[in-house]
C-alpha cells in the first residue's frame, strides 16, 4: 500500500538533485514502511506475551501457596497495581484461572479464591490420589542418587520452615519437594493436572497449615516417603505418600501414620517389601 500525504518533499531550495533521488528511492516501493511497522508490531506483540505469561505464573504460584486465602477478592485494577504492571496481562491471566475454576469471577467483587466444601475436598482428594500416585509411580524408577541427595536438602529446609509462623512459606517449600519427588518439574500433561489441582487447592491447604502441629505431621510424612525412597523401598515411599497427600486435602479426618491408608485409584506395582518405619518429628534422616 502507498504512503499518501505521509511525507512531503522538503521545500529547502538548497537541496541538491542527488538529495531528491534518495528521498524518492524511499517512497518509491509498495509498502516502504510495512517491514518496519511489521516488526515494532511484533515486537509489542512478543513484549505482551511474556508479560501475560509472567503474570498468569505469578498468579497461579500464589494460588499454590496460598498467598492469595480463600474468600479474598481483588479487582483487576487493584491487582495490577500491586503488581506493578497494566490492566490487560492481569485480566488475560484472571481469566485463564477463572476457566481453570481457581478464582470465581463476579461482577460486583471482581475475582473471588473459591472456598471449598467438604464434597468439593472430597473431590479433590480423589483426584490426588489419581495424579499423584501415577507421577510419582512414573518418576520413582529413575531416582538417582543425586535425586535423594536433593530431596534430603529440601526437606531439612521444610523442617526448618515448619517452626515459623509463615504458613505461605512452609507451602512454598512443600509444592517445591513435591514438584521434586513426583517429577513435575518439566512441563507435561501430568505437570498441568497438577498445576490445576493445586491453584484450587493451594489457599485451603495454606489455610489449615497456620496449625504448627499440622506443619509438623506433613513434615513428618514427606520425610517417611524420602526415608523410604533411600532404602529403596518404593512400596514403603507409596504408603506414605497416600498418607501425606490424605493428611495434606482432608486434615480433620487424616489417618495416622501406623493406621490403615486410602488405597489409591491407579493400580501401582512396585518392588520392594513394606518397611515398618519408626521416625519421629521431621520423619527423615538428614546427614
Amino acid at each position: 500500500m502507498r504512503l499518501q500525504g505521509v511525507m512531503k518533499r522538503p521545500g529547502d531550495a538548497n537541496m541538491n538533485r542527488e538529495d531528491w533521488r534518495i528521498a524518492d528511492s524511499l517512497l518509491a516501493s509498495e509498502g516502504a514502511y510495512a517491514p518496519l511497522t511489521q516488526t515494532i508490531a511484533a515486537d509489542m506483540s512478543t513484549e505482551m506475551d511474556t508479560l501475560a505469561a509472567r503474570t498468569y505464573a505469578q498468579l497461579r504460584h500464589a494460588l499454590i501457596v496460598g498467598r492469595i486465602a480463600p474468600g479474598e477478592s481483588f479487582t483487576l485494577r487493584a491487582l495490577a497495581r500491586q503488581l506493578g504492571t497494566s490492566v490487560t496481562p492481569v485480566r488475560d491471566a484472571l481469566s485463564r484461572l477463572a476457566a481453570a475454576d481457581a478464582l470465581c469471577q463476579r461482577r460486583q467483587s471482581g475475582f473471588v479464591v473459591p472456598t471449598l466444601s467438604r464434597s468439593e475436598l472430597d473431590e479433590i482428594l480423589q483426584l490426588r490420589l489419581a495424579v499423584e500416585n501415577f507421577a510419582f509411580a512414573k518418576a520413582a524408577p529413575q531416582y538417582g542418587v543425586t535425586d535423594r541427595r536433593g530431596f534430603k536438602v529440601r526437606h531439612a529446609d521444610l523442617c526448618r520452615v515448619a517452626e515459623l509462623a509463615d504458613a505461605a512459606q512452609f507451602s512454598a517449600a512443600v509444592w517445591s519437594l513435591r514438584v521434586a519427588i513426583l517429577g513435575l518439574a518439566r512441563p507435561s500433561v501430568l505437570t498441568m493436572l497438577a498445576d490445576r489441582i493445586w491453584c484450587r487447592l493451594g489457599p485451603t491447604f495454606t489455610q489449615v497449615a497456620a496449625d504448627i502441629d499440622q506443619r509438623r505431621r506433613i513434615s513428618c510424612l514427606l520425610g517417611l516417603i524420602i526415608t523410604a525412597i533411600a532404602s529403596c523401598d518404593l512400596a514403603g515411599a507409596h504408603k506414605a505418600l497416600v498418607d501425606e497427600i490424605t493428611a495434606g486435602t482432608l486434615p480433620c479426618r487424616c489417618a495416622f501414620v501406623d493406621e490403615p491408608s486410602t488405597p489409591p485409584l491407579v493400580p501401582i506395582s512396585m518392588a520392594g517389601p513394606l518397611k515398618a518405619s519408626s521416625h519421629c518429628k521431621s520423619g527423615a534422616d538428614h546427614e
